[in-house]
Formats: C-alpha cells, structure tokens, sequence
C-alpha cells in the first residue's frame, strides 16, 4: 500500500513472528464471512496443519465487500509464537497516564499457542468533505490476526482506556500538527487521525476477545470512524459467534456492551 507520509512516521501493528498488521473498513454479514478453504490455511505455515488452524480461519471475517481483496497468500498461519502490540508516534511527546498506557502497550508481549493472519486492499471512496480535495478513491489495507493465548488475558482491552487519557496530543516538533484519539464506540478499538499541517492519515486499532482465550486483532489506515466501527464490530461478533461453545466461553465486557447497544433482543444476565 502506497500511503503520503510528510512529517510523521507512525506505526500501529502487531507482531507476531515476522507478520505486521495494517488495516482497512467494512460491515459483514455470516452470508459473506466465508472462511478461507483448506488448501490456503494448509499451505500458510509448514508447521502448522489445516486442520489446526482452521478453528481460528472460521473466525475470520472475509467478505469481499467488507474487506476489499484478500492479498496472497489469504491467510498465513503461525503455531507457538510470542504475539506484541505496538502504537508508536513520532513527533510527539506524550506524557502522564497517556506515556504510561502507551508504553505499556507497546511492552505486550503474550505466548500463543496458534492462530492466523489474513491482509486485504480495498478501493475506498473520499468522503463528501474530502472529494474535492482528494477527488481520487484511496487504497485501504486491512490485517486481522486470530489467536489463542496459552494463559488467560485481556489484552484488547487497554483500547479502551488510551482514548481517554491521550485524547489530542500536539507536537513540538512540527507547526500545527495534532494527534486526535477517539475511541470506537461500543468496542475495545480507537480510532486515530495524524494532522501534519496539510493532510489527515487516519488508522484504526483494537480487537475483541472471548474467555481471555481467543482473541482477534485488527488494523485499519485510511479508514473513517463509521468504517471502522462497521469492520471491527463484525469482527468481535464473529469471533463471539465462533468461540462461543468453548468451555467458561464470555464475550469480554465491551463485547458484551456493544450486543446490548446493537441488539433488540433481550440479553441474558
């Protein structure tokens, strides 16, 4: 993916082994979330059979619609790998709990037992406010990572807190420029925009979990707050949907929030 970069270099990825994890947007349906078949989840990882990453490729969103065209290979599998998350800024200088959480979240690093990574591309259209500017559809890209911890954690839910205590940050290194955090309504994700002076990058980051087990991480660059709520939402329910029937299996506290604001059935205590 081609994206302009002036004055700052930011990175917002998840390692694990050699993948790095970049986004994209969307909203999908169980119509369209077809999995990946055998012979791509097979052939991802020489270590790794098909059949024991298949659980974690059933939880996968794919649609086409939603995600734009899966990159090859679809889908890379990894087996007993160390999973990290990194958010970096440079140009700016965050400070007080902002500092704290940041770098606590850029020290993550959690033991896994197995799980995949799928990349996307996807044309997406400027918005009404963006058209004239920038007439021409941008190209988005999306990386999700389904895995499994080997103890139980959390580790999404740190997404929830960053929003609040970072918030905007202004730089002082470079004239006018700002870093705006907002979180993703109803999910553990936060949705950032990077002001250099002249233009907005935006990416978004976060994931969901189930049981403290299973766990899906997502990026999005490019992407607006409504895409990446309609991608992220559709991923934490799939996951939802996917592990539910293991043993003690909950959906995480934002999880269970987001059903309730989205649902008009009645939820269980």
């Amino acid at each position: 993916m081609v994206v302009k970069r002036k004055a700052f270099q930011m990175a917002a990825l998840v390692a694990a082994g050699s993948m790095v994890l970049v986004g994209c947007s969307g909203q999908g349906t169980d119509e369209h979330d077809a999995a990946p078949d055998d012979d791509a989840t097979s052939t991802a990882s020489p270590t790794a059979p098909g059949a024991e990453l298949d659980q974690y490729a059933q939880a996968l969103v794919t649609d086409a619609e939603l995600m734009g065209t899966p990159q090859d290979p679809p889908v890379e599998g990894f087996v007993d790998e160390p999973v990290s998350m990194y958010l970096t800024l440079t140009d700016f200088s965050p400070t007080g709990e902002c500092k704290q959480l940041l770098d606590e979240l850029n020290s993550y690093s959690g033991p896994a037992v197995a799980g995949i990574s799928a990349k996307f591309v996807k044309e997406v259209a400027p918005s009404n406010g963006d058209s004239e500017q920038s007439p021409e559809a941008t190209q988005a890209a999306a990386e999700t990572l389904i895995f499994e911890t080997v103890n139980s954690d959390e580790p999404m839910s740190i997404y929830r807190e960053i929003p609040n205590a970072c918030d905007t940050l202004t730089s002082d290194e470079v004239e006018d420029a700002e870093a705006i955090f907002t979180k993703v309504p109803g999910l553990d994700a936060l949705h950032l925009e990077i002001f250099d002076g002249q233009e907005t990058e935006t990416i978004a980051v976060g994931g969901a979990s189930v049981n403290g087990t299973y766990h899906a991480y997502m990026s999005a660059e490019q992407v607006s707050m409504e895409q990446a709520q309609e991608m992220f939402g559709a991923q934490a329910e799939k996951l939802q949907e996917t592990f539910q029937d293991e043993a003690s299996a909950s959906p995480s506290p934002e999880d269970e929030s987001s059903a309730a604001e989205t649902s008009d059935e009645p939820t269980a205590d």
